[in-house]
């Protein structure tokens, strides 16, 4: 078994070489060790037993193993960020691809160096015997998917489930600034991940805050067109400009649109309403005035991962039940050690070891 160091030193290594900064974000061996540090006390805490409590007891971090990783087909991002968890905590991993594949993943994984090949494995097909030998279940998707993992775990096993999520933006006055930061947000990835934002909310005059994202939205696709979709997707983005408009014609102070032409590559919606609906992705973005009670954001609040906000506004105003804030910009560029879903990641692949005398 290689330490946590060398395989701290082995994954940054591996991924300043593969260049996956804009998977996982730049860090160094001792950014890895620090985090193992920060979430477990001590980073030799998974080699060796560390004095605990009085001076006769003793603990040690065991990896929670097999670790099993369901994979969803639409975020490689969040499973390399699972695995990256898996393997610095010394586990052996088991990766369940979606049925379309993940070729980031499968490039990254074909490529670890040896030590680090050994603990991960891939599998398409996943029965039960497979299932009930890990210790540990990490599933990424859908609120379904997560209803029918947990539907078959059994006390043996942790499940750690990442079902639907999504994040939003909030800005005090409208700006050019403010509409470029929030783009890059919103259209990193398509939207298909919890960080994407799906909403931006204004707190003055939202509707003005339109043209300014609609001119961004414009700019980025120049320089970061969102590519092909299928029809399903097309379809979605069509029927609901069909149906803004119609609400926009009706009563044009409750509702208008601006978004590309003869293409559905960006949308962009104003609605003079503050609940809080999930985008139908693919680059399609709301503006919405912010309530003067967070509760009227409506049901979907209980499923905001972050909300990104720009400098002009206090965070100690800020509703205290969503698990992560950072600035404008950043919602898809969380720092290493951040807690996914409000949990410590490393903590939750682990157990304690203890010995008293």
């Amino acid at each position: 078994m290689i330490t946590t160091a060398e395989r701290a030193d082995l994954l940054a290594t591996h991924c300043l070489s593969l260049m996956s900064e804009r998977f996982l974000g730049t860090f160094s061996a001792q950014d890895l060790i620090q985090w193992v540090k920060l979430e477990l006390g001590n980073n030799k805490i998974l080699d060796q037993y560390i004095p605990y409590g009085n001076e006769s007891n003793y603990t040690k971090a065991i990896p929670h193993e097999p670790i099993l990783h369901v994979l969803s087909g639409n975020t490689p991002h969040a499973g390399l960020q699972s695995l990256l968890r898996g393997i610095l905590v010394g586990a052996h991993n088991i990766i369940k691809l979606p049925s379309s594949g993940l070729p980031e993943i499968t490039e990254w994984i074909k490529k670890l160096p040896k030590p680090l090949a050994k603990m991960v494995s891939i599998t398409e097909e996943l029965d039960e015997s497979l299932f009930h030998s890990t210790k540990t279940v990490i599933a990424i998707g859908s609120d379904s998917t997560m209803n029918e993992i947990q539907s078959r775990i059994s006390p043996h096993q942790r499940f750690i489930p990442h079902g639907h999520k999504l994040s939003i933006g909030l800005i005090k006055h409208p700006s050019q600034e403010a509409a470029k930061l929030a783009v890059q947000d919103a259209c990193s990835f398509n939207q298909q991940g919890c960080l994407s934002l799906h909403t931006i909310y204004v707190m003055n005059d939202a509707k003005s805050f339109l043209p300014l994202v609609a001119e961004a939205m414009s700019l980025y696709e120049q320089d970061n067109p969102r590519g092909d979709i299928n029809i399903s997707a097309s379809g979605a983005i069509s029927n609901l400009r069909e149906t803004i408009r119609y609400e926009a014609a009706n009563n044009p102070n409750q509702a208008d649109i601006l978004h590309s032409e003869e293409n559905t590559n960006w949308t962009v919606i104003y609605k003079n309403s503050p609940v809080l609906s999930p985008s139908v992705l693919n680059r399609v973005i709301s503006i919405q005035p912010w309530p003067k009670k967070f509760q009227d954001l409506g049901p979907e609040k209980e499923y905001i991962s972050t909300l990104a906000v720009d400098g002009s506004i206090s965070t100690d105003t800020l509703p205290v039940n969503i698990s992560r804030i950072c600035p404008l910009g950043k919602s898809q560029n969380p720092s290493l050690s951040w807690h996914h879903d409000g949990f410590e990641p490393l903590r939750s692949l682990i157990r304690w070891q203890d010995i008293e005398k």
